[in-house]
């Protein structure tokens, strides 16, 4: 049983060695392309919500909570955007889209869990916004704004969702 569980601890801390780095480096190297209409590109590809999803199928939950929670911070450290505000509502959201796909992937939802993970977690963190003004916005703007802007990048998720599923160590049914 003790092997078990250090080979265990092993493999999760590689894989951590590993995705969390590309976590971080993925939207840097999206912010780096120019600005569309004055939106930053990131806000319409959505690339901090994909790799905690690929995390969360193939090294389960765990993981994609581990991604979820510190690369936005380390993001943060390295390129000093966006502020502290904006970087707690991010959290917020990508811990609650894991959550939330993590639930539907196991359920008759597994093909579209990320879409509407995603759309759960902007829901939840505009509905925070009337209680703790973290960002200065109308929580209404923020959530559609969000949406509007990020449809290019739900669409990518739904097809990383549906490709991660169908071709994901599980072969289309998301382990229990």
């Amino acid at each position: 049983m003790h092997l078990l569980v250090n080979t265990s601890y092993r493999s999760m801390l590689k894989a951590v060695a590993w995705v969390l780095p590309l976590a971080i480096i993925f939207p840097i190297v999206v912010h780096l392309i120019p600005p569309h209409n004055g939106i930053p590109i990131g806000a319409y590809l959505i690339p901090m919500f994909y790799i905690p999803l690929v995390a969360l199928i193939w090294y389960r939950l765990p993981l994609a909570l581990a991604v979820a929670l510190l690369a936005p911070i380390a993001n943060f450290f390295i390129t000093g955007n966006p502020n502290w505000g904006f970087i707690s509502v991010l959290m917020i959201e990508l811990v609650v889209f894991t959550l939330l796909a993590n639930t539907m992937l196991r359920g008759y939802l597994k093909w579209v869990a990320a879409p509407l993970a995603y759309i759960g977690a902007k829901v939840l963190s505009s509905l925070l916004l009337f209680i703790i003004p973290l960002l200065d916005v109308d929580p209404f703007d923020f959530f559609f704004a969000s949406l509007t802007n990020a449809s290019l990048g739900i669409f990518i998720l739904l097809m990383i969702n549906i490709l991660a599923v169908r071709f994901g160590p599980s072969r289309g049914v998301y382990p229990v």
